[in-house]
């Protein structure tokens, strides 16, 4: 007990790193797992295609007990009042010589669908990834505008102090002290909706990792680059679509739906196969009969084993099929493949123009939160100046609670949109670095 004591705190207290966060995910996800299914069925689809080409083998056997009038299998002669028991085994093999390419087209389109399962699963493995950082980041945002709050809610916590001495001597008014209260739990309110919206942020990240308990669910903070101008990519950067594996499982579908039309069409070619079999027989009412040394005969049993060996009979057949008319269904199935290979081809080209307009619109959000960050950081610098100043002067009288309350305000959106747009720009280069898998 106290060592499963011991591993659970050691588990709660765990601080998670953004790569292990990722690790964990692409080990857990439940999404990944569904596709890694998929990927499981398109090898049992390519095992099935490729042991098409085997020939079928079977083998039976029976035995039976006939009354009253029976027909013996082994002379086809009726016996009249007899208990007979009789027995058969068989076996055959067959092997389909021409099936109008449907075969070699069905091989070919289970392994274009096995390229497109395997491409949907690297593409879930990356859209895991890009959504682990976008929440982990999110985290550490919500994290330190809550931090944000906290500081504001004390530094007016002191100024109630402050002013109530400040009313006590005179100086203000006790409007003056009622407004700042006033200010003071609207500070705390925001604390309260910044500690909802961090749980929320955690239990968003738990979800991706497959973890219950995101209460006690920790993680440590990264450090944000300073982008004072500096950007990795300009916007005239351009990425091949043809990489991603999205347009790569676009591009198996059009190969799956190409092959479907082949098949289609091999209904019009006739079928060629080829069987073998071998059969014998047993009947207990059938006797042999043997020669006596003066030319008469006499009959005797006939010894099970000994029939199944004078009894064996061999076949081999070769068989054509010609397809004639089958109420026009394959003409049918042909059009339907047609428009189904059409559409692909349609879903290859708005695949390639999706990917690049994601690729182009992460270059344009990572260059704007850049700009973002480098006017909040300015901001943020005068922002707490000006409050330093109004503070001083509001101390000493010299102006009123409201210009003074203006200049926190602005302090407070200054520190928020600082560390909205540090985390949005870190959010925007990493997604990049993914989509390019650098």
């Amino acid at each position: 007990m106290l060592a499963a004591g011991t591993l659970c705190a050691q588990t709660t207290s765990k601080v998670w790193t953004l790569d292990e966060c990722i690790g964990y995910a692409l080990e857990h996800n439940i999404e990944i797992k569904r596709e890694e299914l998929g990927v499981s069925n398109s090898e049992i689809g390519l095992s099935e295609s490729r042991w098409d080409y085997a020939p079928s083998l079977s083998a039976g056997s029976s035995y039976s007990i006939s009354s009253g009038r029976v027909l013996d299998q082994t002379t086809y002669e009726f016996i009249e009042n007899n208990v007979v028991g009789s027995s058969s085994a068989s076996v055959s093999g067959s092997v389909q010589v021409f099936s109008g390419m449907r075969r070699h087209y069905a091989l070919k389109k289970a392994k274009a669908s096995m390229k497109a399962s395997l491409a949907d699963l690297e593409s879930v493995r990356q859209d895991v990834e890009l959504n682990v950082t976008a929440a982990y980041l999110q985290i550490l945002c919500d994290q330190e505008n809550l931090a944000s709050a906290r500081e504001m809610a004390s530094m007016l916590e002191s100024q109630i102090e402050k002013i109530q001495a400040m009313v006590d001597l005179g100086r203000v008014t006790e409007a003056d002290l009622l407004q700042i209260r006033s200010q003071h739990y609207a500070a705390l309110n925001d604390i309260v909706a910044a500690e909802g919206q961090c749980r929320l942020s955690r239990m968003e990240l738990c979800q991706l990792l497959e973890i219950q308990d995101w209460e006690s669910f920790a993680i440590e903070p990264i450090e944000t680059d300073e982008y004072d101008g500096m950007q990795l990519f300009p916007l005239t950067d351009s990425i091949s679509v043809k990489s991603r594996p999205e347009y790569r499982s676009a591009e198996a579908g059009v190969e799956v739906a190409r092959r479907n039309l082949q098949i289609a069409r091999s209904s019009y070619y006739p079928t060629l196969s080829l069987s073998a079999g071998y059969g014998t027989s047993y009947s207990g009412a059938r006797q042999k009969a043997v020669q006596n040394p003066d030319g008469t005969y006499r009959y005797e049993a006939y010894p099970f084993f000994r029939q199944y060996l004078d009894n064996g009979s061999s076949y081999l057949s070769l068989s054509l099929n010609i397809p004639i008319f089958f109420g026009m269904s394959t003409r049918n199935s042909i059009r339907r493949a047609k428009n189904a290979s059409i559409d692909a081809q349609y879903a290859l080209q708005s695949v390639g123009k999706q990917l690049s307009r994601e690729y182009e619109q992460a270059l344009i959000e990572y260059h704007t939160s850049c700009r973002q960050y480098e006017t909040a950081r300015e901001q943020l610098a005068y922002a707490e100046e000006a409050a330093r100043m109004m503070t001083e002067k509001y101390n000493l009288g010299k102006i009123d609670f409201t210009s003074w309350n203006t200049a926190m305000t602005e302090l407070a959106k200054a520190k928020y949109g600082l560390t909205n747009s540090a985390y949005m720009t870190e959010l925007a280069e990493r997604t990049i670095y993914i989509i390019r898998n650098l």
